[in-house]
Formats: C-alpha cells, structure tokens, sequence
C-alpha cells in the first residue's frame, strides 16, 4: 500500500535522523580537545568525523528535486545494512589488536556508529519493503 504522504515525506524520515545524530556525534567530537584519556579521544574522533559524514548525507535528500526511486532507496540501505556490519567488525578489530589505547578507541568509536547506521538503515530499509508492497 503506498500512501502518497508516506513516500512524500520518505525524504524526512531518512534525514532527520542522520542530522540528529551527526549533529550529536559533532558536539560530543569537541570533547576529543577536553579529554586526557587516549582511549575517550579515539572514541570523540571517531563520533565527530562519522557526526560530519552522517551530516552532510542528511542534508542531501532535503535538497534534492528529485523524486525517489524507492525501489533503488531500497537496494541503497540493503547494500549499507552489509556495509554497517562491516564496519562493526573493523572496530571491533581495532578494539581486539589495537596496538595503544587512542586506536582501541577508535575501534569503540566505529563499533558505536556502526551500530547506529546498522539499525537505521535497516529501520529504513524495512519500512520501504513495506511501502513497496
């Protein structure tokens, strides 16, 4: 069932969530400067440099003219669900032959963006299978 307000807003609900957490994940990256710890420092990197990334694809669809092909939006978060547990699995290798603490967390920072894009894209990824049906 494709309800024109569903896929009208579809831009919105792939958005908005990428900007709340690349906005959340910049501000937590100024505390890389404030931080003593190696192991926070990898960690703040992390979450500011994926902050800015999940930013900048956040605000792409809100300036697109373009209609969505929601059978290629679909295709697109399938390919980034296999790409999220990729991720995971370099931090977690990071994590486990991190030579020093600043690489271990960096390896935390990794596994925790991973982790997020992983249930977004796959919250994404299934509520477009359901638009399609």
């Amino acid at each position: 069932m494709n309800s024109n307000f569903e896929i009208g807003n579809i831009k919105y609900q792939i958005a908005i969530p990428l900007l709340i957490w690349g906005a959340i994940n910049m501000i937590a990256g100024i505390f890389y400067f404030f931080s003593t710890s190696e192991l926070i420092k990898g960690v703040f990197l992390q979450a500011f440099f994926w902050g800015l990334i999940d930013g900048i694809i956040g605000i792409v669809p809100l300036f697109r003219k373009k209609e969505f092909a929601l059978e290629k939006i679909k295709k697109i978060f399938l390919v980034n669900t296999y790409l999220d547990v990729v991720y995971i699995v370099i931090g977690l290798l990071l994590i486990l032959l991190g030579a020093n603490l600043f690489i271990i967390g960096n390896g935390y920072g990794v596994v925790i963006q991973g982790l997020f894009l992983l249930i977004i894209d796959f919250i994404h990824y299934t509520h477009i299978k359901k638009l399609l049906k």
